[in-house]
């Protein structure tokens, strides 16, 4: 029998792939895994149904999954199915990981985080003197984003991804506005700052991403993709009327900014390094998640977004978008709990991922608040 297109996503994504079931969990946590997997499933089926989603959700409370689930292809031309350990290009959530470079490095005595950009870079314009690391790290340079990448690819031409197209002229321009007061996100600043970070550690970016973050971590599906693709990552697709395409990028000129491949679980790892000492000191924890600009929907910490969700809670987190792919890592202290999710079809934004998050978390408090017996 033939089936619809609807009918095989939905298979796909009801195959049971190393998810998290109530069947491996006893008591209260099986109890609450059931109902933030049918949540979960609820959530997620007309996206999914409707070829706006396919990916994984990994979710998890006091370090004990709730949810680990796959749905859709990883490959829709070759029809391989996503498992929970697929692989994923997580875009700017790698923005993440150079926030927490630059604080491993902190720690060590290499640099510090109101050290000025210019102290770390050749050819730094004396007219962004005032830049600081710190600037760099919550979007707050008041660097003009087109003049900085001008600049970057002038003295820098590996970052240029066009081989026999010329490159933007740079023009000199006087900053927009002061340092640490504006908010304007660029992935430029996060490029600076890998610079910045080989130019402190004594080490290339990788290698130095690889000591101090993929290592400690244990990180071992996390590295970055710049010409080719990671073998065995999902591909990258964006929704058209007439389906989905194939679309994928190089990521050369957002090196620090984009170029990571992961899975959920490597995620809820470095998450998880935020809970205590181990990873970083409590007190550079609280510097990186602490709001020091305000942006169009809450404060901007160092590789962190932070906000009061619309239900009201502590939120920290971080998202990725470019050819292909989306991705989401949000932590909710308070509650204790991880939501990763990633997919690989593009969509501008994923109107019902906050209102899961918050009835993810609506679920999990109300298993926290029930009385004891």
């Amino acid at each position: 029998m033939r089936r619809t297109w609807a009918a095989i996503v939905l298979a796909g994504a009801l195959v049971v792939t190393g998810c998290v079931s109530s069947a491996t969990a006893t008591g209260r946590h099986a109890q609450l895994a059931r109902a933030v997997e049918r949540l979960v499933d609820e959530t997620v089926a007309k996206p999914l149904a409707d070829r706006r989603f396919a990916g994984v959700v990994f979710v998890k409370q006091d370090g004990r999954p709730l949810v680990r689930k796959a749905y859709g292809f990883a490959d829709h031309e070759q029809r391989i199915l996503h498992t929970p350990s697929t692989r994923f290009m997580v875009m700017s959530v790698s923005k993440q990981f150079t926030a927490a470079l630059i604080a491993r490095l902190v720690v060590k005595g290499r640099l510090r985080f109101d050290d000025k950009a210019g102290a770390y870079l050749d050819d730094w314009p004396p007219v962004w003197g005032d830049v600081t690391i710190a600037h760099l790290l919550a979007h707050s340079s008041g660097l003009h984003i087109d003049t900085t990448y001008a600049w970057l690819v002038k003295h820098h031409p590996e970052y240029w991804p066009e081989p026999g197209v010329t490159p933007p002229a740079y023009q000199p321009r006087p900053l927009e506005t002061p340092p640490g007061t504006t908010y304007n996100y660029a992935n430029v600043g996060y490029t600076l700052l890998s610079m910045i970070a080989a130019r402190a550690g004594g080490l290339p970016f990788d290698e130095l991403m690889r000591r101090e973050v993929f290592g400690p971590l244990a990180l071992r599906n996390t590295q970055p993709e710049r010409d080719g693709r990671v073998p065995g990552r999902a591909r990258g697709y964006a929704r058209t009327d007439s389906g989905l395409a194939l679309s994928e990028q190089r990521t050369i000129d957002i090196v620090g900014a984009g170029d990571l491949v992961s899975t959920v679980d490597d995620l809820a790892k470095f998450d998880a390094a935020f809970d205590d000492d181990r990873f970083l000191p409590a007190a550079v924890r609280a510097e990186m998640l602490s709001s020091h600009v305000q942006g169009r929907s809450g404060g901007l910490g160092y590789g962190w977004f932070i906000r009061i969700s619309d239900g009201g809670r502590l939120t920290q987190y971080h998202n990725g978008g470019g050819a292909g792919f989306r991705a989401f890592n949000y932590r909710l202290p308070n509650e204790r709990l991880t939501i990763v999710v990633l997919s690989n079809v593009y969509q501008d934004g994923l109107p019902w991922l906050r209102p899961m998050v918050d009835r993810i978390a609506e679920t999990a408090e109300g298993d926290v608040k029930a009385p004891q017996r």
